[in-house]
Order: C-alpha cells, then sequence, then structure tokens
C-alpha cells in the first residue's frame, strides 16, 4: 500500500471514529448534517452494480476527493475520485461485476449482512458524509 493510500485510509478512519466521539449519531445526525451542508449521500449496497450517489444541493460546486466503504474496507480504499461536481448534479458511483459508468471497482465492496454497519464513507471539499446499508 502506498503511504499515500494508507494516510488517505488513517485519516477516513480517523475522521468516522472521532465524529462518533463528539456525539454524531451514524444515520439521523449525520444525513442533517449533509442536509445543513448541501451534500447529499445515498448508497445502495445489494445492487449488481452496487450503487453510490453524490447530490450537491448547493450554490457552488463540490469536490469528491473520495469514496470508501465503512465495515471493513479493503486495503484499496477509499478510492480516490478527485471529481468536481455542480452545484445542482448528482452523479453515481458504481462497484461490483456489472458497474459500467464512475466504476470504482469490479469487485463488490459493501456487505449488506452486517446490517447498518456498513455503509459509504464520502469525503468532499465541506466535508465527509456516511449514509448506511
Amino acid at each position: 500500500m502506498t503511504l499515500y493510500r494508507l494516510t488517505a485510509v488513517l485519516v477516513f478512519s480517523l475522521m468516522l471514529v472521532l465524529s462518533g466521539l463528539v456525539g454524531i449519531a451514524p444515520s439521523g445526525s449525520l444525513r442533517s448534517a449533509a442536509a445543513a451542508s448541501g451534500v447529499a449521500v445515498k448508497v445502495q449496497c445489494d445492487g449488481n452494480p452496487e450503487v453510490t450517489r453524490v447530490t450537491n444541493n448547493r450554490s457552488s460546486a463540490v469536490k469528491i476527493k473520495n469514496v470508501g466503504s465503512v465495515y471493513k474496507p479493503r486495503s484499496n480504499e477509499p478510492f480516490r475520485v478527485d471529481r468536481r461536481l455542480a452545484a445542482g448534479k448528482t452523479i453515481a458511483f458504481e462497484t461490483g461485476y456489472d458497474a459500467n459508468s464512475n466504476t470504482l471497482t469490479r469487485q463488490y465492496i459493501y456487505n449488506s449482512d452486517v446490517g447498518n454497519k456498513e455503509g459509504t464513507g464520502v469525503r468532499t471539499s465541506v466535508g465527509s458524509f456516511v449514509d448506511r446499508c
């Protein structure tokens, strides 16, 4: 694992842990924070492909830095995307065998067998967001 990827994984993991320590609940409160920031994240964990949607409801563009799973992420996660998302637009990132648009990997990354322990983590220029399976 490169130093950049290792650093990105550690920073992302630390942000998730710290958000739990300051009392942000994994579902409702993060969704409220996402609504306040103007960014919405939604994951579909069971499909083929698995789909992570990021919507920018702000009046200006945001940069999507990386996307990855929350529960036991693979060694190659989070996936660096560095995509600019214009105001009012949505982008869908796909994973799994049938991924064919904005493909992060052809592997499945979400483990829906663990319920709401699993989900997606998306880091943007305006904050980090989680949506659970």
